[in-house]
C-alpha cells in the first residue's frame, strides 16, 4: 500500500516504468536496434551428457536422479577441478543429518569414524545396493584380508557379513548386531536335542558360544578354534566336567586351580618360585588361558600382548612412547618373562645380560675394551627394556645419560670453549657406548678420529705448507677433545703453545733486540695456518699481501700517483730484506746499513760506485742516508726532503771539504 504523501514520487515512477516500455518497444521495431544478449543458463548434464549416462545405471545416488550436481558440487571452480562444497562425511551429512546418530551410534565402523564415507559408497551410482562400491562381502575384503576367511570349516553365515555385522555403527565390539550368545541363538539352539547330541549329551544352553566356536572360519571340524585344551581336543568332557545326567552337568570336578594341577602335576612344583604372577598365586589359570579352545597357542583367552595389558596397563600406555624395542614391538612379553613363575625379579627368564644376548649378539660386545656396565651385564643402567623417548631406547638423552656415572668430566667439560659434540650431548659419535679396541672406547684411532668430521680440512693444505703435527692426525697435541679455557679448545695459549715444539724460536726471541709484534704477541696464528696452507712455512697468504694486512698505509702510500716503487717491494719479496720473526737491527732488517742492500746490488762497488754517486765512493756509507728502501718520488728512490747542495748535486761543496 503506498502512502497519501508519496502520491508525487509515485507518478514520477510510473511515468518512468512508462517511458521504458516504450523504448524497449521501439528498440525491437526500429531497423537497425538490436536487444541486448540474453543469457541463458545451461545444466551440467548438457555438457556431461556421457558421463550422466552412465551415473544412471544401476541404483542411483538421489541428487544424481535429481540433475542436482550443484548440491554436491560448486557450479564453477578451478579450471578443469570437480570442486566438492564440503569434504569427508561433512558433505553427506548436508542431506543425511537425520541419520547421524544412527550411523555413528556406539562403536562407529573406522570409516564412519574417519568420515570416509566414498570408502564404501559410490557417490553417483552402483548396481549394489546402497550404492556400494563393491556388492557384497568383496566391499568387506577391500580392508579385512579374504584369506583370514578360507579355511576347512566355514560359518554359514559368512555369506554375508552383513548377517551379524552391522556397516556403519553398533553398540556391541567388532560391530556386531547383537551381544554374545543372542546373535547365534538367532541362528542355532543350543537347547535341541541336535545340538545336545552335538555336545556330547550336554545342553549349552546360557554358555558362550565363542569360547569354542570361531566364529568365521577354522581349519577343525565345527568350527572348533585352532588350538584346543587336551581334553577338550579328545572330546573327554568329563575329565574336568560332572557327567550329563548330573543336576549341575557342567560344574567342573574340582575348583580353580584344583582342577587344573589335577593333570599339571609338574607345573604345580615348577611355579613354587621366589616370584609368581599374580594369577598363577591366585589360582585363577583361566583369566589368561581358555579351558576349551583358542586362536591362539597354549589356548590364551587372546593374543598375547592384549592380554598382558588388561592388567598392565601403564605398560601398554609406556609402549606408546617414540621408540620401541624391537622385542616388545614385533614380539610378545613371553620370550623374557615368565608368565607363571620366576626366581628373577620382573618375572625375568634370565639375568642381567643373559637375557640380552638371546637376541644381541653377545660376540658384537666383546672387545679389547669394555664399558664398564656391559662388562658387568648391566644392559638398562641405560636401555629401558621396554620404549623410551630416546633414540635406542635410551632412559635419558644420552648426554645426560653418560653424566650419571661421569660426574666428573661434566664439570669439566663445562669450560669456555667446548666441543660442539660435547656441547650437544652426543658422546657416542666419537666413543662406542660398548666396547672397542682403542683407548678410552674412541671409535677408531685417535690418529684418523677428528678427520670423521673434518676431513675437508686435509684439502686446504698441501705441499711446502702442511703442518706435520696436523697431517700426523696429533690434533691433541693442541687440542682438548672436549673443553678448554683457551679458543677452539686448544690446551694453552697460542704462542706458549707452538713454543712446545718450537723451542728454538722461543729462545731466539727472548735474546732478539728487535722482534716483530705478532711473535712477541704470540700470536703466531696471525701469519701462520695453524693447520697448515698450500703455501711455504704455513703462511696464511703469499708474503706480499699477508705483509701488507697489517702495513696498510704502506700500500696506501705506494698506490700513489707518481711514486716510484723499490723492485724488491714490487715483487713482494719482503722477506729479502726483513727478518719474519726477530732482528738484532732496526725496523727488522736482516741485517745493518750497506750489508742488506748489497744482495742486490752488489755491483755498485769500485768505479761504477764512484761514477753513480759523482765520482765520490760511497764504501762504508749507509744506503738509507740517501735512499728509500719502499718507494720514492724518482727512480732513484731518494728521500724526499733533500739538502740543497744535494738536490743541485754539487757534492764536491761539502764532500771535498772531508
Amino acid at each position: 500500500m503506498r502512502s497519501p504523501g508519496n502520491k508525487g514520487a509515485y507518478r514520477l515512477s510510473q511515468a518512468a516504468f512508462l517511458a521504458f516500455a516504450a523504448c524497449s518497444v521501439l528498440l525491437t521495431v526500429i531497423p537497425g536496434c538490436v536487444a541486448p544478449p540474453t543469457v541463458v543458463r545451461k545444466s551440467c548434464t548438457d555438457c556431461h551428457a556421457k558421463e550422466y549416462a552412465e551415473y544412471k545405471k544401476g541404483n542411483v545416488h538421489k541428487p544424481v536422479l535429481d540433475g542436482h550436481c550443484e548440491g554436491c558440487h560448486l557450479p564453477h571452480g578451478l579450471l578443469g577441478a570437480l570442486v566438492l562444497k564440503a569434504q569427508d562425511s561433512t558433505l553427506c551429512y548436508q542431506c543425511h543429518e537425520k541419520d547421524r546418530l544412527a550411523l555413528e551410534k556406539g562403536i562407529p565402523h573406522t570409516p564412519v569414524k574417519n568420515g570416509a564415507c566414498l570408502e564404501c559408497h559410490n557417490p553417483h551410482s552402483s548396481p549394489s545396493k546402497g550404492i556400494t562400491r563393491l556388492g557384497g562381502n568383496d566391499l568387506c575384503y577391500k580392508c579385512h584380508p579374504k584369506e583370514a576367511f578360507i579355511k576347512k570349516t566355514v560359518h554359514k553365515a559368512l555369506d554375508r557379513c552383513d548377517a551379524c555385522h552391522a556397516p556403519h555403527s553398533s553398540e556391541y565390539g567388532n560391530n556386531l548386531l547383537d551381544s554374545g550368545n543372542k546373535l547365534c541363538l538367532k541362528c542355532h539352539d543350543p537347547g535341541s536335542s541336535a545340538s545336545v547330541k552335538a555336545h556330547f549329551d550336554y545342553n549349552v544352553a546360557d554358555t558362550d558360544c565363542l569360547s569354542c566356536h570361531t566364529p568365521h572360519a577354522s581349519n577343525g571340524d565345527k568350527l572348533t578354534r585352532n588350538f584346543g585344551h587336551g581334553p577338550f581336543a579328545r572330546r573327554k568332557c568329563q575329565d574336568c566336567h560332572n557327567p550329563p545326567s548330573s543336576k549341575e552337568a557342567l560344574k567342573t570336578v574340582l575348583e580353580k586351580d584344583g582342577l587344573c594341577y589335577n593333570c599339571h602335576k609338574g607345573e604345580k612344583e615348577a611355579f613354587k618360585k621366589g616370584m609368581v604372577h599374580s594369577p598363577v598365586a591366585k589360582g585363577e589359570c583361566a583369566s589368561c588361558h581358555n579351558p576349551h579352545a583358542s586362536d591362539y597357542k597354549y589356548e590364551l583367552s587372546g593374543r598375547e600382548k592384549t592380554l598382558c595389558y588388561t592388567c598392565h596397563r601403564e605398560t601398554e600406555k609406556k609402549h606408546q612412547k617414540k621408540f620401541i624395542h624391537t622385542a616388545v614391538k614385533e614380539s610378545d612379553c613371553s620370550p623374557c618373562h615368565d608368565p607363571h613363575a620366576s626366581e628373577k625379579k620382573h618375572m625375568l627368564k634370565g639375568e642381567g645380560a643373559s637375557l640380552c644376548y638371546n637376541c644381541h649378539k653377545k660376540d658384537n660386545f666383546v672387545r679389547a675394551l669394555t664399558h664398564a656396565p656391559v662388562k658387568e651385564g648391566n644392559c638398562i643402567v641405560c636401555h629401558d627394556p621396554h620404549a623410551s623417548d630416546q633414540q635406542y631406547v635410551l632412559i635419558s638423552p644420552e648426554g645426560e645419560l653418560c653424566y650419571t656415572c661421569h660426574s666428573g668430566e661434566k664439570k669439566r667439560f663445562s669450560l669456555v670453549s667446548v666441543h660442539p659434540k660435547v656441547r650437544e650431548g652426543r658422546c657416542t659419535d666419537c666413543h662406542t657406548p660398548h666396547g672397542g679396541n682403542e683407548g678410552k672406547l674412541l671409535l677408531s684411532e685417535k690418529e684418523k678420529l677428528c678427520f670423521n668430521c673434518h676431513s675437508k680440512m686435509l684439502d686446504s693444505v698441501g705441499g711446502e705448507g702442511v703442518h706435520k703435527v696436523f697431517s700426523e692426525g696429533r690434533c691433541l697435541a693442541c687440542h682438548d677433545a672436549h673443553s678448554s679455557g683457551n679458543p677452539s679448545q686448544l690446551v694453552e695459549e697460542t704462542g706458549t703453545l707452538c713454543f712446545r715444539c718450537h723451542e728454538g724460536v722461543e729462545r731466539d726471541l727472548k735474546g732478539a733486540a728487535v722482534v716483530h709484534s705478532p711473535a712477541e704477541e704470540g700470536k703466531c696464528v696471525a701469519c701462520h695456518g695453524a693447520h697448515g696452507s698450500k703455501i711455504k712455512w704455513s703462511l696464511l697468504r703469499p708474503v706480499e699481501s699477508l705483509c701488507y694486512s697489517c702495513h696498510e698505509k704502506l700500500k696506501e702510500e705506494e698506490k700513489k700517483a707518481g711514486v716510484f716503487v723499490h723492485k724488491a717491494v714490487k715483487d713482494g719479496q719482503c722477506l729479502e730484506c726483513h727478518a719474519a720473526h726477530f732482528s738484532k737491527t732496526d725496523n727488522l732488517l736482516i741485517s745493518g746499513g750497506r750489508s742488506v742492500c748489497m744482495k742486490c746490488h752488489a755491483d755498485m762497488k769500485g768505479e761504477k760506485d764512484k761514477l753513480t754517486h759523482r765520482n765520490i765512493s760511497t764504501s762504508g756509507s749507509d744506503c738509507l742516508g740517501c735512499h728509500e728502501p719502499h718507494f720514492g718520488g724518482d727512480k732513484r728512490l731518494l728521500h724526499g726532503v733533500q739538502h740543497e747542495p744535494f738536490k743541485k748535486e754539487e757534492c764536491k761543496r761539502c764532500h771535498d771539504r772531508l
